[in-house]
């Protein structure tokens, strides 16, 4: 299947299904981070399957009306990043179907409390 299409600043990008991508914003998540993060690290730990993560589009969103959140279980992790969520968020709108899996948690040896997260997304094709 042919990849999907983002636009960039002044480009157009390429973007195949499946791609990963960073979690932003998860440190706005005031008094629920890092241990939002870390309760997902865990269950990534002992799950016997991908941790599916939730994309939702938030088009009532202030500062974006093409957010697009993600969350785990009921945990709101954080956001799909600006440029992403605009090409998403217009499929999404348009009847395509996306999904999420966590990719992986990562910590850092210098800020061990400040994780972060990357997810794996695709695109589901109904053909």
């Amino acid at each position: 299947m042919g990849g999907q299409r983002l636009r960039g600043r002044g480009s157009v990008v390429t973007l195949a299904s499946p791609f990963e991508v960073p979690v932003v914003g998860v440190t706005f998540r005031g008094s629920s981070y890092p241990q939002n993060i870390f309760k997902v690290a865990s269950h990534i730990a002992t799950a016997l399957r991908p941790v599916k993560a939730n994309l939702v589009r938030e088009p009532d969103n202030p500062a974006d009306s093409k957010a697009i959140k993600v969350s785990v279980a009921e945990d709101h992790i954080g956001y799909l990043p600006k440029e992403i969520a605009s090409q998403l968020s217009d499929e999404i709108d348009a009847g395509a179907t996306w999904f999420a899996v966590v990719d992986r948690v990562i910590v850092s040896p210098e800020n061990p409390e400040q994780p972060g997260m990357r997810l794996r997304v695709f695109r589901r094709d109904f053909e």
